[in-house]
């Protein structure tokens, strides 16, 4: 990765989010009556998918003609199917799906293509050969390139007021971090990017001499696991020692992180990233250091639209001001949660 490809990345990204800002002034408008379903992985341990789940239920209530069927899986796949089945079984015409188990995404794209039904999956992606190899296939996610490049801008400008952070004075900047469930497509773009534009972004790069990645271990998206791989870490990893700021892929891995802390005794800033409400109140108290805002109320929005528009058999992106890239992907940008 380099530093002309962050810079395009910035770019299009700024023009991302002008167009989504004009999304939420017009993707209500009009939505098509028809029956569609949603099915959200789950609600009791994720706060951003409470989010999604609470968003879709505003639109239904904002669009009577709007038939939406809505159910969370409780992380089953099994059970998320048999939900579907259900929907269509109901008169589902098109379906908004954020997969419970993402390694089978391929096939349940597959299957659903086969079938003629319409999916809109959301957050979790069945992967771009799935999608491209499927007409009636979408993808409407947040762009987690971005979310790096925006978690590093965070964590370079608060490195250069707080030059405490440094603890060994040498000069560089000694980072650990906590990467998402790797089969979510979400998990590598936001480690990659966030370790990347902390040496490379246009205006606050360290250089590529200035950055050094100590510890990088996956924990899942989960606060329990990334609360249990710090205390593993501060136990047998004597580099852990050196680690002066933490970088994690969501906010439950940032506060996850930022309780083993407060038991170990010890302070390094954490960085999450998502803005949700445990989110917010992490900053807000102190625990996490910041937080960039992920947008799902405009996803969920953007998703129900494209599904009624498949659903009743018309353009996918009418009625909305957003790009889609050859697979049939929408991203939406994030921001900086000021």
């Amino acid at each position: 990765m380099h530093l002309k490809s962050i810079i395009a990345v910035l770019m299009v990204a700024g023009l991302a989010a002008c167009q989504f800002q004009e999304v939420q002034t017009q993707q209500d408008e009009g939505i098509p009556a028809t029956n569609i379903g949603a099915v959200i992985s789950a609600i009791d341990t994720n706060p951003f998918f409470q989010g999604m789940y609470r968003s879709l239920e505003s639109v239904a209530a904002e669009n009577k003609q709007l038939e939406l069927q809505l159910e969370s899986s409780q992380n089953n796949q099994e059970l998320q199917d048999q939900q579907i089945e259900k929907m269509i079984a109901n008169g589902a015409k098109a379906l908004v799906v954020n997969l419970a188990d993402a390694k089978v995404g391929k096939d349940f794209a597959t299957k659903m293509c086969a079938r003629g039904t319409p999916v809109v999956y959301i957050n979790r992606s069945p992967g771009n050969k799935a999608l491209q190899d499927c007409e009636i296939a979408h993808f409407v996610s947040s762009d987690d390139r971005q979310a790096g490049m925006l978690q590093a801008e965070k964590v370079l400008t608060a490195w250069k007021v707080h030059s405490e952070w440094d603890k060994n004075a040498d000069g560089k900047m000694q980072i650990a971090i906590l990467v998402g469930n790797p089969a979510i497509t979400s998990a590598k773009p936001r480690a990659d990017w966030v370790a990347e534009s902390l040496k490379f972004h246009p205006q606050h790069g360290l250089g590529s001499g200035k950055v050094e990645v100590l510890l990088r271990e996956t924990a899942q998206y989960n606060q329990q696991v990334a609360q249990e791989l710090i205390n593993t870490w501060a136990t047998n990893n004597p580099e852990f020692e050196q680690v002066e700021v933490i970088v994690a892929g969501n906010d439950n891995m940032a506060l996850g992180a930022a309780a083993a802390l407060e038991t170990l005794g010890k302070k390094i800033p954490v960085f999450g990233i998502d803005a949700t409400p445990a989110g917010q109140e992490g900053v807000k108290s102190g625990r996490i250091f910041a937080t960039i805002v992920n947008d799902y109320d405009t996803q969920v929005r953007v998703a129900v639209r494209m599904a009624a528009n498949l659903a009743t058999q018309r353009p996918v992106l009418e009625g909305l001001a957003v790009d889609m890239d050859e697979s049939g992907t929408v991203l939406a940008p994030l921001r900086s949660l000021n």
